[in-house]
């Protein structure tokens, strides 16, 4: 396979972000991230995760670093984000996990600034995801929404390659366009993957259509925009993890879909919080709604992924056995209970869920995207899940897991000399 995101743009900005990372001034800006966040939290940190808190500060400081080095508006390049740690091409990539990011998708942004024009080109290799969406944001947080355009939505060629054009007017006919704001920041690209092992990101470049009107940013520039950012979306991201917490544990909450600003406005949601004791396990059932892609992604109390390359802390419908009346039902638990579709908690006690169906059809199927969830204890579940359900013994586990690991390995593969996207 060619990896689409092994490219020169993307490993610069990666050389790029390691040394802003080391700089004296990213250095100082950690200590002013990590005391907003230890003021925030207090004393409610939960003793299972405070040995995570300076892995957290590192990621989420990366996180920014890397928004910083893709913001150029004058020279445009895709930077991926929101991601484990990983080495490759001789250099160890910190890891960029923030923000209930989902491990089923490759993040990607671009810089793009109101007044400039853009044209984005993209093209499948092999079987694309199932869901990709194109997203103007208007914040370094990418919560801010200025319009969203979809894979399924978009005019293609006869080959499935595609061009998108960007700019401050508006289409008046032209197809697979999108119109900037003023405060527009990025163009956010989301490859949403159910199956790891068969889908491939998009092969996607963008290019300023004319002159840049300054120089590329300084380095000094960048560190500077991504501490005061890092810094200022300390308590956007704080009031995000409360909207978690401070909802009834142990339930499913299921959201309508958003049509205004904030994330991915097309998406259906549930969410939750679970504190679950070691002989605890929460049987969820979710009706997948005709949605193009759906998965469950579970995080730490900090609310980022956990470990998902190695455990199975998020899973896909594809990753599932779908039960014979179409529903999805799975178990959520500290420790294995032998059921095939287990979301892996790590270990952790305090547990944040979250569920995305994403290319819903227009019509809801089944009462539209929905989820509920119950808890019970582990050797309940013989009596309480369907008679058809798929156990798993340790052997299949294992192979699952082994299964899973190099399915993920996927999006860090190195292209062949001889071989490159674009």
């Amino acid at each position: 396979m060619i990896n689409p995101i092994d490219n020169p743009g993307q490993i610069a900005a990666e050389r790029e972000a390691i040394a802003l990372l080391a700089s004296d001034s990213v250095r100082a800006g950690r200590q002013q991230v990590e005391r907003l966040w230890r003021s925030g939290w207090g004393d409610s940190i939960p003793d299972e995760v405070r040995p995570h808190f300076g892995s957290m500060m590192d990621e989420y400081l990366a996180n920014w670093v890397f928004k910083a080095v893709a913001a150029d508006g004058n020279y445009p390049r895709f930077v991926r984000n929101f991601i484990g740690a990983y080495r490759w091409h001789g250099h160890d990539v910190p890891g960029t996990r923030a923000a209930g990011e989902n491990p089923d998708n490759i993040y990607r942004l671009a810089g793009v600034e109101h007044g400039n024009s853009y044209q984005v080109t993209g093209r499948p290799i092999g079987t694309e995801p199932v869901n990709v969406s194109f997203t103007l944001t208007g914040n370094y947080g990418t919560t801010v929404t200025i319009q969203t355009i979809e894979s399924h939505q978009l005019k293609r060629e006869a080959d499935g390659s595609f061009e998108i054009t960007i700019d401050d007017q508006l289409a008046n006919g032209r197809p697979n366009h999108m119109t900037t704001a003023p405060g527009v920041k990025f163009l956010y690209v989301r490859d949403s993957m159910e199956d790891w092992g068969r889908e491939t990101p998009l092969d996607l470049q963008i290019e300023l259509v004319g002159s840049p009107v300054a120089d590329p940013l300084a380095h000094e520039a960048m560190a500077r925009e991504a501490v005061r950012r890092a810094c200022e979306d300390v308590f956007m991201h704080f009031w995000y993890q409360s909207g978690f917490l401070n909802i009834a544990p142990n339930v499913v909450h299921n959201l309508p879909i958003a049509r205004g600003t904030g994330g991915l406005v097309t998406q259906g949601l549930a969410k939750g919080h679970f504190s679950l004791g070691e002989d605890d396990a929460v049987i969820v059932e979710y009706e997948p709604a005709g949605a193009a892609y759906v998965a469950i992604q579970l995080g730490s109390w900090m609310f980022r992924s956990i470990e998902c390359d190695r455990i199975t802390s998020s899973l896909t419908r594809a990753q599932c056995a779908v039960d014979p009346d179409g529903k999805v039902r799975l178990v959520i638990a500290r420790q294995d209970p032998g059921v095939a579709n287990w979301l892996d908690c790590g270990g952790f006690r305090e547990i944040m869920y979250m569920h995305r169906w994403q290319g819903l059809p227009a019509e809801p199927i089944n009462g539209g995207a929905h989820a509920r969830a119950r808890t019970v204890k582990l050797d309940q579940l013989q009596r309480d899940l369907p008679s058809d359900t798929i156990w798993f013994d340790q052997t299949q586990r294992a192979a699952q897991l082994r299964q899973r690991k190099a399915e993920y390995d996927r999006r860090l593969a190195t292209n062949p000399a001889s071989a490159s996207p674009g």
